[in-house]
């Protein structure tokens, strides 16, 4: 994904999907989760490429 989409994507309702084929919801709840529990989530992609997910918690 580009730039401008990675910078949104852990924002509730933000999707890429066309209108009716989803809620936007699942890296926001993701991203809750995890701030939830004091760790942190760090994205990365490249367009046409893939993208990669990191999900960092504390060990106490």
């Amino acid at each position: 994904m580009d730039e401008a989409t990675l910078s949104h994507i852990f924002e509730p309702f933000f999707t890429t999907k066309p209108v009716d084929k989803g809620t936007g919801l699942g890296l926001a709840t993701v991203y809750s989760i995890i701030k939830a529990h004091h760790g942190y989530v760090i994205a990365e992609s490249l367009p046409d490429k893939g993208s990669a997910f990191t999900i960092y918690l504390p060990i106490e």
